[in-house]
């Protein structure tokens, strides 16, 4: 097994190793800290199954299982292993087998208005159109968007929460039986802090989660929305980011806890299929010494080579 770093500010390719065979527990201890250091995994031509999605999955952590049918847009009952959730734009006499259609997705970390988001989340390209069709995965690293944030950004983030609004999903629509409300103030969902602390790097991120219908604890509404447009740009922008081009029967996995991920838009006439594995996080939690805490081992790399 060979781990090679992209040249971006997160990502490592992983060759030689065959994830339709158990892994080793000495090489998931050195595959589990490369996962560490550099946030995302990416693995070529891995022909595997939905067993083996789902074993590779659960070394990693406890499984969360995809929203039950009464929390989602409906389509029609999958053959797909419960722990599996299909995204797809393909439909079966009219109705779609999996979530998320040809459209673009937007920034958002998954599950992020939970209590507890979640944790690593891995992706198998089923069946993928060519690249010419669209329909890339772009991810951003939130050490270095923390480590690159405006010192006025810096403060705001240290001692503020943002409410995240549990009523939209991640393309702005309302979920089954979420109750809409104006004022974001007043939105059901968690409080997490604007700096998350990562319990095993010990290195610090934002958690942003989601943009839509969110709010920052304690400023009024325009302050807010000015803080996180800013928080949002900054944590975003380019040197922060792997775009990955998909191949048929490429695994990707990340680390949810401090990354941020969108998917572009692709051409209908091509039907695409990915299958995913999510891994339950932790609580954010900001530690009481997070001013002072060392950045992530990768980010401050990529910052000396920028500089």
């Amino acid at each position: 097994m060979k781990i090679v770093p992209l040249p971006c500010a997160l990502g490592a390719e992983v060759l030689d190793l065959d994830l339709t065979r158990e892994i080793p527990d000495a090489q998931f201890r050195t595959l589990y800290q490369a996962y560490l250091d550099h946030l995302l995994l990416l693995f070529r031509g891995q022909p595997i199954g939905d067993p083996d999605l789902v074993r590779l999955a659960r070394r990693f952590g406890e499984l969360m299982l995809p929203p039950a049918a009464h929390e989602r847009s409906g389509h029609q009952v999958s053959d797909a292993p419960p722990e599996i959730t299909v995204v797809s734009n393909v439909k079966v006499d009219g109705v779609p087998i999996g979530e998320l259609g040809d459209g673009e997705v937007v920034w958002h970390s998954d599950y992020s208005f939970k209590e507890v988001p979640g944790g690593m989340r891995v992706l198998h390209g089923v069946k993928i159109p060519p690249a010419s069709a669209g329909g890339s995965t772009a991810f951003a690293s939130m050490y270095a968007a923390w480590d690159g944030l405006p010192a006025d950004l810096r403060d705001i983030a240290l001692t503020h929460h943002i409410r995240h609004d549990t009523a939209y999903d991640t393309n702005r629509k309302l979920r089954l039986g979420a109750v809409p409300v104006d004022d974001p103030r007043q939105a059901q969902g968690p409080r997490h802090p604007i700096v998350s602390t990562h319990p095993e790097t010990r290195a610090n991120s934002l958690f942003l989660g989601r943009r839509f219908k969110h709010y920052v604890d304690g400023l009024e509404l325009d302050e807010s929305d000015r803080v996180l447009d800013a928080l949002w740009a900054s944590a975003t922008q380019d040197a922060h980011c792997y775009v990955h081009e998909w191949r048929q029967n490429d695994v990707v996995l990340w680390d949810n806890r401090c990354t941020l991920h969108r998917r572009g838009p692709f051409d209908a006439s091509h039907e695409r299929i990915l299958h995913a594995a999510q891994v339950k996080g932790h609580r954010p939690f900001r530690d009481p010494q997070a001013a002072s805490l060392p950045p992530h081992p990768r980010s401050h790399t990529v910052q000396r080579q920028a500089a």
